[in-house]
């Protein structure tokens, strides 16, 4: 069972929600608004095992994204995220934050297959996200 939280922009024009009625539908629309202008998603996996994925999150602003999986390893919480390796220089600042350009996705189609796994599987490969 999963439950699901987004914000559609960032500022004083924000909105958002939250729901415990995931459904992939409503999941991929909210990814495509993100997508396309900026904001987050978080899908928590709810009364799963104790050691395991925990947190998919997407933060995404003019078609760049940023995507974490938080996941308990029984002896610690370690953060898995995607990684562009032929990312070089510089810095990219998605919804006020500053990141690496090693960790940001420029492709949608990646981050969408992302989602979906964790939605279908409850977890994320690791050649997705490491």
């Amino acid at each position: 069972m999963f439950s699901f939280s987004w914000v559609i922009g960032f500022g004083e024009g924000a909105q958002g929600g939250s729901t415990d009625d995931v459904q992939l539908k409503n999941v991929m629309e909210t990814i495509d608004l993100i997508l396309r202008d900026s904001g987050s998603l978080t899908v928590d996996l709810v009364g799963g095992d104790e050691v395991g994925p925990e947190s998919l999150h997407v933060e995404a602003e003019g078609g760049k994204s940023v995507i974490s999986l938080g996941e308990n390893t029984g002896e610690d919480y370690v953060v898995r995220t995607y990684t562009n390796e032929s990312a070089c220089g510089g810095e990219v600042f998605i919804l006020g934050n500053k990141w690496d350009p090693k960790l940001v996705c420029e492709d949608s189609n990646v981050v969408k297959a992302i989602v979906k796994e964790f939605l279908s599987t409850g977890n994320v490969s690791s050649s997705l996200l490491n």
